[in-house]
């Protein structure tokens, strides 16, 4: 299906639906989804995080993978060209800059939590957690957490094999290494399902994940089910206006993004049914913290027959997962430093690679060095004080700079730009939907009600609402 006459373009949909969904697939859905379901009520929440994914996500992931595709070129290039194009202002490039900028900061935090699962991986292959107890465990993870050599070289490791997928031409790094490392984080998450089988606690799982509680639900349900829609999704960093740059004419926009939404949903429910099967099995009440699981779940898989294998390959998965991830986010600021520094693919990625591998060894000495030298954020309305950030660590404040300040608004600002600068019927050609009504409705979602609830996702960062 490469009928662009621009370049590489991916060699078929379900090439793009499994790249794109295994952008998607971050390690929030390991490590923190699972439990954010049941402690807010379960099957009630899903409703609503669903609801949001198709009223707003879909809309907007639509409304990027156009302006990839209408561009063929980086996010900024992209905004740039349509905005003279459309005698737009310049300066709605600014959030196709910040958007590589919201990535880039959010890779370097990424590849300190993914050396974690590495080097547990490695640990789990040579039998180190044979025996473990939850307080050994629990002390294991603190040595490395202090320990900023060792994080170095797993942080560091992990950044070679990122750069090294990412200098390849797209054919032979991105597309050819997702379409590896997707299905086989399939082939591991059906190894973990059957392992949840067998274990006593799945049906206790699926009144956890599916049965609707409504007395664990409050006024901020919702919101949370909203903000989850929206970081799920890798909307505002560039990721999908990448991938749509790449996205052969003949293909829908509308029914690829229906796609991704939909395998990404079931690929989460899936996961969370299988986590919290394990964790319950292990007499463990599941803890929202993204380090919760490099306490507890090599003592978890103890229980089963070859539990160091099994133990090395969920930490494969949450590394595969990372990879993924972090390969998506790296796209559109290589193709923008090519075009921008006119150099080779390779030394866009090197020296992007050193970059980001700089401020990833900030994160790494902010949990070992740095501990406890915080840095706060506040905004000043007269005498009064909102703190964005309150005595927060390095590897804090890139988390709040990149997802809760930069993503969000760069969403808005693209979300405007689609609905308002580029004409309904270039918008409307593009999608080439079946039924115009579609079109109407996909226009007023993205023209009216994602900017509104965009807007509660920043109000909700800034602790507004």
């Amino acid at each position: 299906m490469n009928t662009s006459k621009k370049g590489f373009t991916w060699r078929s949909q379900s090439a793009f639906v499994i790249v794109a969904a295994g952008a998607t697939l971050s390690l929030n859905d390991f490590l923190t989804f699972p439990v954010l379901v049941g402690q807010n009520g379960g099957g009630a929440f899903l409703l609503l995080y669903i609801l949001f994914l198709f009223l707003m996500g879909l809309p907007l992931l639509m409304g990027e993978l156009m302006l990839g595709r209408l561009t063929r070129s980086d996010p900024a290039a992209g905004l740039r060209i349509l905005s003279e194009q459309y005698k737009a202002s310049v300066y709605w490039k600014l959030a196709g800059i910040g958007s590589m900028l919201a990535a880039f900061l959010i890779i370097a935090t990424l590849s300190v939590v993914a050396g974690w699962s590495l080097a547990y991986s490695v640990k789990s292959v040579v039998g180190v957690f044979e025996g473990v107890t939850l307080e050994s465990a629990k002390l294991m993870f603190e040595g490395l957490m202090i320990d900023s050599e060792r994080m170095t070289l797993w942080h560091t490791l992990f950044m070679v094999i990122l750069i090294s997928i990412c200098a390849q031409p797209v054919k032979s790094g991105v597309e050819r290494v997702m379409l590896i490392l997707v299905p086989l984080m399939i082939l591991l998450l059906v190894i973990g399902l059957i392992l949840a089988v067998t274990s006593s606690s799945m049906q206790e799982s699926i009144r956890y994940v599916l049965y609707a509680d409504f007395s664990a639900m409050d006024a901020r349900t919702p919101i949370v089910a909203l903000q989850r829609a929206f970081y799920t999704l890798a909307l505002g960093i560039g990721v999908m206006m990448a991938f749509g740059r790449y996205l052969p004419v003949g293909v829908s926009i509308g029914y690829s993004a229906g796609l991704v939404i939909t395998v990404d949903l079931l690929f989460t429910i899936y996961i969370s049914l299988t986590i919290n099967s394990l964790m319950i099995s292990a007499g463990q009440q599941p803890g929202l913290d993204s380090q919760f699981a490099f306490r507890v779940m090599p003592v978890i898989l103890e229980d089963f027959s070859f539990a160091e294998l099994f133990n090395a390959l969920f930490f494969l998965l949450l590394t595969t997962a990372a990879l993924t991830t972090s390969v998506a986010l790296l796209e559109a600021p290589i193709t923008y430093f090519q075009r921008k520094c006119n150099i080779s693919r390779l030394r866009a990625a090197v020296s992007l690679g050193i970059a980001t591998w700089l401020f990833g060894l900030g994160v790494v000495l902010a949990h070992s060095v740095w501990n406890g030298d915080g840095f706060t954020i506040a905004l000043f309305f007269g005498d009064e004080a909102i703190r964005l950030v309150n005595n927060a660590g390095f590897h804090d404040v890139l988390v709040f700079i990149s997802s809760h300040l930069i993503q969000p608004f760069v969403a808005l600002f693209v979300c405007l730009f689609v609905a308002w600068k580029i004409p309904r019927e270039v918008s409307h050609k593009e999608f080439a939907l079946s039924r115009h009504f579609s079109f109407e409705i996909w226009n007023f979602l993205v023209r009216y009600i994602v900017p509104v609830l965009l807007l509660v996702v920043i109000l909700t960062a800034f602790g507004i609402i």
